[in-house]
């Protein structure tokens, strides 16, 4: 099938489904927000005239349950009331307007007639299992006549209704729906007459309004998140050079944040299922590690006979599952599903070829698992190599406050409520993000292009691997640069995104953006970002929607597609790092002091401290500390790493807590017992600010001495023994030096200094 043929039949299923009901994608969400007025909280949510109820649920953040509703309001509500939240602490919240309850019909057929029950299901999904876990069921006279549940395109059941001696029976069909209620329908008729009993109408029709819903994590002064963890930075071996100064960088970022980082080699020739037994063992040293970034063209699992786009047609087979990754122990095995009927190769599955069979994830995902690949983006004029250099900067540039982007999110729908109405992922995240009133609904290019941009943005639309209808192309992405960090597309094809120019993959090598998803087949679960949880938190939500209990909604097993283009540690808010700060050994104890940061709702400074730049920080103070120094003790003689970072109330739609910048990093060696006299103010080092040497210049007759320079990360980056035959001692400044401070440690065995320089 070409590409032109794809999206007629998509625009066709669309433009049908459509015209059933009269639900958009907001209609199918509950835009929750925690509103504080003066301590006194509540949920607000926009009005909907339709709505017949609203089901409130309340749980802690780490229970799999939901419970029975704490209130059930009337359909005109617009707000909860009966919200306790106590300085540090979160609950979090489900509003339902409609939930996927059971469907119950019954009728009183004649006693001892012969009847047909038929089920039918347009896209060949059945009721179950790759769009949720329906299933019908028709019972009478004491027993099952009928059921079903993965039928695929239709399900035919001819029985004879018992005589008891009553001139009717009671019939009772029960059906539990999927995530597509339009698709599936029903006919129940007596043989002899013809004459219809039960029936859905047409297709199209909806056997039962589809799920609408809400989800919210609210917080008061939620408590600051100190370590995240660990991650594993899974490098391809042919990029693992030409980007090593791009690795580096991004390990101290991480640690900066609060990671604990290992990197790894995969080689394009290595099986995926070596590579996931060095994660899994990686992951049994330290159960810390909760997730994965790949950089390059890692090798690709694929699995499953499925079609998440429903294109069965030409579509359904194994797509794309970097989640076999981080689903470290399920069993994936190679042995049952022969499916060539694909319009590519890629997707076709064969016992024995290396493509799993598994359609959903097995058992929980324990890692979050993000990519970061241009590989065959023949679109770009830029190298593979020139495109993960250039992400790693906007990376950086990114977690240290340089993109000053509008808290505020843009939805360009063009799919309304088919197909699951996919853009309602925007709308039950972004209220909780920004509220009601930063929500635009606005042109996705020619927006983010022209303006001051949209920290988030969604767009969907009729799709190849290369578009998607109403949003643009890969190529668009190449000629544009939009001003958005976090982005979801969603339409037919691209979600499979292991291919030439891929559109999934497109929006990483273009603009500001950072992390992109396919989101809409299945809804995804942003929600906790809002409170400074990192955007893997809501790969795992997504991912685990089953497993966890089906907190999120429970529509089914997650399919194995579902997957986080971008880096899975990144976060919403941005706190500035104080700018410098050094730390210095005096007797037995070592001073940190920095430079105040900028930004504003500052509550002070934490320091943490290691004995191994990579390593574990621990925290050394109780509270934030409102000046700009900090005395240690060290334990033992060493060298100490400090992290100083910025401790800040951040507000969002969903409540407050506490934020942490990255960490500015000081180190330094501290001689328990000993102490040596500071003589820096009878040296001076000029010119300063200085651009390619500087001089220091003793007020006496140094002696020899040892001679160390740090950047203002507290990394080493020149050191030298200094044989002093003059008091004017040169320096010449490297020529990889950035712009910025520096400081210059000098020390003997008599006496030590340290000295500020500015490089311009």
């Amino acid at each position: 099938m070409t590409r032109n043929s794809i999206i007629l039949f998509f625009l066709l299923c669309s433009s049908f489904l459509f015209s059933q009901s009269s639900q958009d994608a907001r209609d199918r969400s509950v835009e929750l927000e925690l509103v504080d007025e003066g301590g006194d909280f509540y949920l607000k949510w926009t009005a909907d005239p339709n709505a017949p109820e609203y089901r409130v649920y309340q749980k802690e953040l780490n229970d799999t349950s939901w419970g029975e509703p704490i209130a059930v309001l009337p359909g005109d509500a617009t707000r909860f009331d009966d919200i306790e939240l106590f300085p540090g602490t979160g609950k979090e919240f489900a509003v339902f307007k409609y939930e996927f309850d059971l469907i119950v019909k019954t009728v009183e057929v004649p006693a001892g007639a012969d009847f047909v029950l038929e089920f039918a299901d347009m896209f060949n999904i059945g009721l179950c299992c790759d769009f949720g876990f329906g299933f019908y069921r028709l019972t009478g006279c004491g027993e099952e006549l009928a059921y079903g549940d993965d039928f695929g395109s239709s399900d035919i059941t001819s029985f004879t209704v018992c005589d008891n001696g009553a001139p009717t029976e009671t019939l009772t069909l029960s059906i539990k729906q999927d995530m597509f209620p339009q698709s599936t329908s029903y006919i129940l008729r007596e043989v002899a007459t013809d004459s219809v009993y039960l029936t859905s109408g047409a297709p199209g029709t909806l056997i039962a309004q589809n799920p609408a819903y809400g989800y919210i994590y609210a917080g008061n002064r939620l408590p600051p998140v100190h370590n995240r963890g660990g991650i594993i930075l899974l490098v391809e071996e042919s990029v693992r050079l030409p980007i090593s100064p791009e690795i580096d960088r991004l390990q101290l970022d991480l640690i900066r944040d609060g990671w604990k980082v290992y990197i790894e080699t995969a080689s394009m020739t290595e099986s995926v299922t070596e590579i996931r037994t060095r994660i899994q063992s990686l992951h049994q040293e330290d159960p810390a590690i909760n997730s994965l970034l790949i950089i390059g063209h890692v090798p690709v699992p694929y699995s499953g006979e499925i079609a998440p786009d429903t294109h069965f047609e030409n579509h359904e087979g194994a797509w794309a599952a970097d989640v076999y990754y981080g689903e470290l122990n399920g069993t994936w095995t190679d042995e049952v599903v022969s499916n060539t009927t694909a319009q590519f190769d890629y997707n076709h599955n064969v016992p024995g070829d290396g493509r799993f069979d598994q359609d959903s994830i097995p058992t929980e995902v324990e890692l979050a698992v993000g990519r970061v690949d241009f590989f065959d983006m023949p679109a770009f004029a830029d190298s593979e190599i020139e495109l993960l250099q250039k992400y790693f900067q906007k990376n950086h540039l990114y977690r240290n406050g340089f993109y000053d982007i509008p808290r505020r999110a843009l939805i360009d729908d063009n799919f309304g409520n088919t197909f699951a109405a996919p853009a309602a992922s925007a709308w039950r995240n972004f209220s909780t993000m920004f509220g009601e009133e930063n929500i635009n609904e606005t042109d996705y290019f020619s927006t983010l292009a022209t303006t001051s941009g949209y920290l988030w943005s969604y767009g969907c639309g009729s799709g190849s691997h290369i578009s998607a209808e109403g949003i643009g192309s890969t190529q668009d992405f190449a000629n544009f640069e939009l001003n958005t960090i976090f982005t979801m597309l969603f339409g037919s094809q691209f979600g499979d995104w292991d291919n030439n120019n891929n559109f999934l993959r497109a929006p990483l090598a273009s603009g500001l953006t950072l992390t992109n998803c396919w989101a809409g087949s299945p809804p995804w679960t942003f929600h906790h970002m809002s409170l400074g949880a990192p955007i893997g938190t809501s790969v795992l939500a997504t991912q685990n929607s089953r497993s966890n209990g089906g907190v999120y909604l429970d529509n089914g097993p997650q399919l194995v597609h579902v997957a986080l283009m971008g880096d899975p540690t990144l976060r919403m808010h941005i706190v500035f790092s104080p700018p410098s700060a050094f730390a210095l050994p005096e007797d037995n104890e070592i001073k940190i002091n920095w430079n105040p940061a900028g930004g504003s709702n500052i509550e002070g400074y934490n320091i943490y401290r290691a004995t191994n730049q990579f390593g574990d920080y621990e925290l050394l103070n109780d509270t934030p500390v409102d000046a700009t120094t900090y005395t240690d003790f060290p334990p033992t003689t060493g060298t100490y790493f400090y992290l100083v970072r910025t401790v800040a109330l951040e507000t969002s739609a969903s409540g407050t807590y506490l934020n942490l910048s990255p960490g500015t990093l000081a180190s330094t060696e501290i001689i328990l017992g000993t102490s040596l006299p500071d003589v820096s103010q009878n040296i001076t080092l000029k010119p300063n600010p200085a651009t390619e040497a500087f001089q220091l210049n003793f007020a006496f007759a140094p002696e020899d001495f040892q001679l160390e320079i740090y950047n203002v990360q507290g990394q080493k980056v020149y050191t030298d023994q200094v044989n002093a035959g003059s008091e004017n001692i040169g320096i010449t400044i490297p020529s990889d030096w950035s712009t910025g401070i520096y400081y210059v440690k000098i020390w003997n065995e008599d006496w030590s200094a340290v000295k500020k320089l500015i490089v311009e």
